[in-house]
């Protein structure tokens, strides 16, 4: 049994270092694309309350008009990112990242089918292999990253902030840890089309990872750190592999901000599909 967790382990450090290049043997170079955040594509994703009229916090914008848009709906994220400088300040490594996140109202023949919304991530980040040990406990990797995330739309369905974020990756036993921590820059309050976004969708992120067998069960937890107006979202995921490169996709979440639409509304949710591995 002890030389079971042994080997586990090791797999799971051994995938970690691949997921960002730490080791020597992992790194591929530069300018080459690979998977940031999952992808997906999420065929049947019903939500307890669809945001029909989704009312920003800024009293200069208008109020949206009333739309029908039904429980039911697709969703599917592509997320890449790409090494532009390798080795810089001693063993760190440059990154560009780019994630869309799709809502289709697919279902949805009377309103003609529209996408509800889109979410455009573009990202800049630096990252730094460590390998600190205290007992059973490993921090494998830091990183800074400047973040920009908006929705393309204008006045009263537009959403968008910039964030700064210090993040890290750590090895419990058989958990993949991956916590954020950010901070908005601040925007004049008239032309804030969110404000007050991170006291929904929160300030820190904490998500852990746990494969078991063939699965993988994944926990996201975010929180704005304000215990008198505490509010957040979490997510619970579970992957099982059908072939070599697909894999079937259970969801389920509760919270805030599950869109940028939806930054101040709560919701429940649950989906099914399908997710891709590594290219």
């Amino acid at each position: 049994m002890c030389g079971l967790l042994t080997y586990r382990r090791a797999q799971l450090e051994r995938a970690i270092s691949k997921l960002w290049e730490l080791d020597r043997e992992d790194q591929r170079g530069t300018f080459k694309f690979v998977d940031y955040l999952p992808m997906y594509v999420m065929p049947f994703r019903f939500t307890d309350k669809p945001t029909e009229q989704p009312i920003s916090l800024n009293p200069d914008r208008p109020i949206p008009e009333w739309r029908d848009y039904q429980h039911v709906e697709v969703k599917f994220q592509v997320s890449l990112k790409a090494k532009i400088m390798q080795d810089a300040f001693g063993k760190g490594d440059v990154w560009v990242a780019f994630t869309q996140q799709s809502y289709w109202q697919m279902y949805n023949g009377e309103l003609s089918r529209p996408f509800r919304e889109l979410n455009y991530e573009p990202e800049l980040i630096f990252t730094y292999p460590l390998n600190l040990s205290v007992g059973n406990f490993k921090v494998k990797m830091a990183g800074l990253s400047v973040n920009h995330q908006s929705n393309g739309k204008e006045a009263a369905h537009s959403r968008s902030w910039n964030r700064i974020i210090l993040s890290g990756i750590f090895q419990w036993n058989d958990l993949m840890v991956n916590s954020r921590f950010w901070w908005r820059f601040s925007e004049k309050a008239r032309e804030d089309d969110n404000p007050d976004i991170e006291n929904y969708i929160g300030r820190c992120e904490l998500g852990i990872a746990y494969p078991f067998r063939k699965s993988v069960f994944n926990l996201r937890v975010r929180n704005n750190l304000n215990f008198n107006h505490n509010r957040g979202h979490v997510e619970l995921n579970w992957v099982y592999p059908l072939s070599r490169d697909l894999r079937i996709l259970l969801q389920a979440s509760h919270g805030y901000g599950d869109s940028l639409i939806d930054y101040n509304y709560k919701q429940t949710i649950v989906g099914v599909g399908f997710t891709f591995l590594s290219l």
